[in-house]
């Protein structure tokens, strides 16, 4: 059986988004396939209105089977829904160079090649040894 604590974010964030969506899972735990497929459905068409955007959870389904068509969804602890949230939000707060940086960054290196090309372009000892081995400058 899998625990909350053992899931990866997106495994967390899928858990959390249907307890969220049927809240009478939290008590027992247990759910229907045909539960996690109109709760997955559901949120999917909810997805342009902001509703979470989570994959379908077929990782439930191998590990956590209590009988035919009937699974153990790994309910989160008040403790462990604190932690996850601190998760998420530390996670949004780190900050990804943004494309005009690294553009700037390349463009700079780019400059530099050019600059290095043209010094050894400029320099007598290479253009000796291109006349040296036949190539006209």
């Amino acid at each position: 059986m899998l625990l909350f604590n053992d899931l990866s974010m997106s495994q967390k964030k899928a858990v959390v988004a249907i307890v969220q969506h049927t809240p009478a899972l939290k008590e027992s735990g247990k759910v229907t396939l045909k539960e996690i497929v109109s709760i997955t459905q559901d949120l999917a068409s909810k997805r342009d209105k902001g509703a979470p955007k989570i994959g379908y959870p077929n990782w439930l389904f191998k590990n956590n089977k209590i009988e035919r068509g009937i699974y153990q969804l790994p309910v989160p602890t008040d403790e462990e829904i604190t932690q996850y949230n601190v998760d998420i939000s530390s996670s949004k707060k780190r900050k990804k160079p943004s494309i005009s940086i690294v553009a700037v960054d390349v463009a700079k290196e780019g400059n530099a090649e050019k600059a290095k090309l043209q010094s050894l372009v400029n320099e007598d000892e290479f253009l000796a040894e291109l006349r040296a081995n036949g190539i006209s400058v």
